[in-house]
């Protein structure tokens, strides 16, 4: 009882410890998109994301009272009523674990800029899809793994062939801003991925710990990508931006850097650099 216990409050801890933190990012996300050029799809995203991370926490306080509060149903009704609420924050957990994956696969299209790269990534999306909504949680989260280990590893080789094409005189600072912009995407899925991994530990090992990560879980998946555009817009990054655009108009043929450090992807010229390939600053 007592270990139970321990369990049940120090998930109650973390989740709600952790969604402090997002809230912090996320009113500065909101601010950096005021102030700044505002990205639709980003926005929607983060501001989806974050609702569903608030659901978890409210369902995570709704399981803490059930548990532990003063019920006079009975044990049957309680355990009831928790299963109940296990399943509607799996529901949540999974359509937020998708929507962050879908924004990933995303990223991955426009830097490619073809959808012919996206096609393993979103069947393995619509197979995570299915079998978190069957509650089928560790085929769903083996999936989830794969995903944000291999769309990850696609847009940082990418970038890596693109950026290690550019020449001329500010080739370096274009290098330099590429390695950055390759270990901001890396990094959004090896956090990820590294708290998954952990949780599909405890969970076959039948230890309860793995309660703790996965209310965990249900904030880092919002809190990376949140994290991601805070960084840039305070400028950590050095990238200055993280926005991924396509340029093909005759006055954009040459790589270029906008004014809010947007990354561009364009086709370079062979007559003015001897080759011919996507290019991205």
């Amino acid at each position: 009882m007592a270990s139970s216990l321990w369990v049940g409050v120090s998930t109650l801890w973390v989740s709600t410890f952790l969604y402090g933190i997002y809230l912090v990012l996320f009113c500065r996300c909101m601010y950096i998109f005021y102030r700044g050029k505002r990205q639709t799809t980003l926005l929607i995203s983060a501001i989806v994301m974050f609702l569903l991370s608030t659901t978890t926490v409210i369902i995570s306080l709704l399981q803490g009272a059930t548990a532990y509060g003063n019920n006079t149903g009975g044990a049957a009704a309680i355990e009831r009523q928790i299963d109940r609420l296990e399943v509607a924050g799996a529901i949540v957990y999974v359509t937020n674990n998708v929507i962050a994956d879908a924004l990933l696969i995303y990223r991955c299209y426009v830097i490619w800029n073809t959808i012919w790269i996206t096609v393993v990534p979103l069947i393995l999306l619509v197979t995570t899809l299915v079998l978190g909504y069957m509650i089928q949680l560790p085929l769903f989260f083996i999936l989830s793994l794969t995903v944000n280990l291999f769309v990850p590893t696609l847009v940082a080789g990418r970038l890596w062939w693109i950026v290690r094409r550019i020449r001329g005189p500010a080739g370096e600072i274009t290098r330099r801003k590429g390695r950055n912009a390759m270990i901001i995407i890396l990094e959004s899925g090896l956090i990820y991925s590294l708290l998954v991994s952990i949780h599909m530990g405890f969970f076959h090992s039948q230890n309860p710990m793995d309660e703790i990560v996965y209310a965990a879980l249900g904030q880092v998946v919002g809190i990376v990508p949140t994290l991601i555009i805070v960084r840039v817009g305070l400028g950590v990054s050095e990238n200055g931006g993280m926005s991924v655009s396509n340029s093909a108009s005759p006055q954009s043929m040459q790589p270029h850097l906008e004014s809010q450090g947007t990354i561009v992807v364009g086709r370079q010229s062979t007559e003015k650099s001897g080759w011919d390939a996507d290019t991205i600053v």
